[in-house]
């Protein structure tokens, strides 16, 4: 209860973040300026694989509620995962460093309604449609994916221990992360503009790719969810739902399943962001060139003003063009 009732708190601060959002004159088109070189055909792929992905998992986990008369787990882990969807922007909460592709259908960013967010410049214009399948789509396919995966393990190396587990479920999701962000990075759908180039593959080129963000997103938060989803009990109930037969009440209880996955990842994704912005502070490498696709009047980028530090309360002087 006591995880259910932060989630609620969570969950209160999406919709005020995203009800600001969507009725504020910020929630219009980002436009990706006079640059070419973007391929739309992915554009159209993640686009469409996204709106139709999405179709069919929600298809089938109504089935699924018809049948069964309960939601199954991985439906718990989508709906929770979208508590943390007000999150996405804190990767450049004190710095632009990673930029979608302004092509992809938007209506800007939610990110100046997150309370305490420091203004520097520009947006990262959320691709509507793909951002949707992330939740429902890419993350439940992956779960259920890395749920295959570990019975597979298990039949093949019957005298693993959850330690041996645990450690595939690291390195699968590492493998995962870095090979699946270089795809979209080659096909140009997204950028990361800063990174820390010593530890950093392909530094300094428009492919650029930080290591630790395969560590702490692939490794901590997607591995985290990856790990609380496989390891059910006989029942299909996760380490959040402890204490639920406890509980008088009858109705209610898949949302409060919800909300109290949608805490832990919540707590989670803030300690990734946190983590991750203080790298951001060292990171000391662009790309060659920033299109206005990507740049989207981003500060520290192109002939855009430098960023001002969140510390600081004096506005740098425009860089001499």
């Amino acid at each position: 209860m006591w995880l259910a009732r932060l989630g609620a708190v969570f969950l209160v601060l999406e919709l005020y973040i995203f009800g600001r959002w969507v009725t504020s004159d910020s929630f219009q088109r980002v436009m990706p300026g006079t640059d070419d070189g973007t391929n739309m055909v992915w554009i159209y792929f993640w686009d469409g694989l996204s709106i139709v992905g999405s179709i069919v998992f929600v298809t089938w986990i109504v089935r699924k509620r018809i049948r069964d008369g309960e939601l199954p787990p991985v439906a718990i882990v989508a709906m929770a995962w979208m508590l943390t969807a007000w999150q996405d922007p804190l990767v450049n909460a004190l710095r632009p460093v990673y930029s979608y592709n302004s092509h992809f259908p938007n209506f800007g960013t939610w990110a100046e309604f997150i309370p305490g967010w420091v203004d520097n410049g520009g947006v990262n214009p959320q691709p509507i449609f793909w951002w949707v399948g992330i939740y429902l789509f890419f993350v439940p396919l992956n779960m259920m994916g890395v749920d295959a995966y570990l019975k597979w393990v298990r039949r093949h190396v019957p005298r693993i221990n959850r330690a041996g587990l645990i450690a595939f479920v690291m390195v699968l999701m590492f493998a995962q992360d870095v090979i699946g962000e270089l795809i979209t990075l080659l096909q140009g759908v997204d950028r990361y503009v800063w990174v820390g180039g010593s530890i950093s593959l392909f530094p300094g080129t428009d492919y650029q790719f930080p290591l630790y963000e395969g560590l702490v997103w692939g490794c901590g938060m997607v591995g985290l969810s990856a790990l609380i989803y496989c390891f059910r009990d006989w029942r299909g109930r996760m380490i959040t739902d402890r204490g639920l037969d406890r509980l008088k009440i009858r109705r209610g209880r898949t949302f409060l399943r919800v909300l109290s996955l949608g805490a832990v990842f919540n707590i989670a994704m803030l300690v990734f962001f946190l983590g991750y912005n203080v790298v951001n502070q060292h990171a000391d490498t662009t790309q060659p060139t920033v299109p206005s696709y990507i740049e989207n009047d981003m500060c520290g980028l192109g002939d855009n003003p430098k960023c001002v530090p969140f510390w600081s309360t004096t506005t740098p002087a425009e860089p001499s063009r």
